[in-house]
């Protein structure tokens, strides 16, 4: 994960490439003096083609023939949310790009800082202590995260900012994880019993986002590697005792068996081993599981393999051909599904993972490596099976250059065999030599 810190120099760096935003930051570092917050409108004249490109290129917006151009603080905003610096604020970044704080007219700073005061010192005082009223206390004088979302939304609608702030902190001790064997709930139904609203919470809402920063500071939990940002805090509010969307995240499984948190055997997962049919497990149900292992390891008493591949059609071959074999199918996407049954299957487990030759396959494979380390095996990553086995599908040079961050060593061959040939080998071309491995105990072949 970027760190917010480099997170802000790449951001500034981005724009310090493009000379127009010099004029459009300059302007606005005078509203702000005069303002006291980010807000206003500026007007630029006199820009090349080539600025005027620049300019609409982040904002959206085509000013080719415009002889002056009008841009507004919303607009701003608008254009930030949707960038791939949308967790910044535009204060962070103007003081970043030019190296030093934004200033404020000292009377009209006085006189602001006192009406914030005064507006959270209410909320603080009509709130009930708690770990809601800790935390927002500690984001205030500390400033820590969630401290610039708030005084943004302060700036530009204190009223609705009151409200949000005092349902998130009815909602804090509610949460699953501050009562000890609570299930764990639904987002639209924990936001219908807080607020009477089920959407309350939903995605892209200003209260998730609040709500967000506080789970984020309570658990204290870093990215690991392999999630995606939205897997990510999909796996913080499920740590949390909250399902944002206990189905579109799922993963296949077979010949594997699960105890319930009361230390019972899962019923439903031990009919499908029993049955010898694979499972696909939602989220609710892992969240009601303590831990997993393969169906073998009870009998063996040794390290329990487990064969985890990308595509489901391998997966189906596989588990029809070797029915006393432990596998998961990722479905070609690291889901939080996916990782969280693989974090919950015994220490003892060993993985063994295979997938495309294709730069998001390997992705995919580094993820996983780093993740569960000496854990897990890359199975069948040969320059020699990659040569044997291409596909006549080109990889152009967008993909290609995303094995640019493919670092670790045991993907090394294949990456540099990739960068040359410049095609895909896909796994289920690869399914007689998975089962010459498996069949001949021989899965680092």
């Amino acid at each position: 994960m970027v760190h917010k810190d480099q997170e802000i120099k790449q951001c500034a760096a981005y724009f310090k490439e493009r000379p127009v935003y010099e004029k459009l930051f300059q302007k606005f570092r005078k509203k702000y003096e005069s303002l006291g917050h980010f807000g206003g409108t500026v007007v630029l004249s006199g820009l090349t083609g080539e600025e005027k490109n620049q300019l609409g290129g982040f904002l959206q917006k085509d000013y080719t023939e415009h002889t002056k151009i009008a841009v507004s603080a919303s607009l701003m905003e608008k254009a930030l949310a949707s960038s791939r610096f949308s967790d910044l604020s535009w204060e962070e970044i103007l003081e970043t790009y030019f190296g030093e704080k934004l200033t404020v007219k000292k009377e009209a700073k006085r006189q602001q800082e006192k009406e914030k005061e005064a507006f959270f010192s209410d909320i603080l005082n009509n709130s009930p202590d708690g770990p809601g009223k800790s935390w927002l206390i500690r984001v205030l004088k500390e400033r820590e995260e969630g401290f610039s979302w708030m005084m943004q939304q302060y700036r530009e609608r204190p009223g609705e900012l009151s409200g949000i702030v005092k349902n998130v902190l009815t909602a804090i001790p509610l949460l699953p994880v501050f009562s000890e064997g609570k299930e764990k709930m639904l987002l639209a139904v924990f936001a219908a019993e807080v607020t009477g609203n089920p959407h309350y919470f939903d995605e892209g809402s200003r209260g998730e986002a609040l709500l967000f920063a506080f789970i984020k500071s309570y658990l204290n939990m870093e990215v690991k590697e392999g999630l995606s940002r939205a897997e990510y805090k999909k796996k913080l509010f499920f740590e949390a005792g909250i399902l944002k969307d206990e189905l579109s995240s799922d993963v296949l499984a077979y010949g594997i068996r699960a105890v319930r948190k009361d230390g019972s055997v899962h019923p439903g997962v031990e009919g499908f081993f029993r049955c010898r049919e694979p499972v696909k497990l939602t989220l609710k149900t892992l969240g009601n599981i303590d831990r997993i292992f393969s169906g073998k390891e009870e009998n063996e008493n040794g390290p329990g393999k487990v064969y985890v591949v990308e595509n489901p059609a391998v997966f189906s071959a596989l588990t029809q051909k070797y029915p006393d074999r432990a596998l998961i199918c990722g479905n070609g996407q690291l889901k939080l599904a996916v990782l969280l049954l693989m974090d919950k299957l015994k220490e003892n487990s060993v993985f063994y993972y295979a997938g495309d030759f294709d730069p998001e396959g390997m992705m995919i494979a580094q993820k996983l490596k780093i993740r569960y380390g000496e854990r897990l095996n890359l199975w069948n990553y040969r320059e020699k099976l990659y040569r044997r086995y291409l596909s006549d599908v080109i990889l152009d040079n967008t993909r290609i250059k995303k094995l640019d961050k493919i670092t670790i060593p045991e993907l090394q061959e294949v990456k540099e065999a990739m960068i040359k040939e410049k095609r895909a080998a896909y796994q289920e071309t690869m399914l007689e030599e998975y089962q010459k491995n498996i069949e001949g105990n021989n899965e680092l072949l």
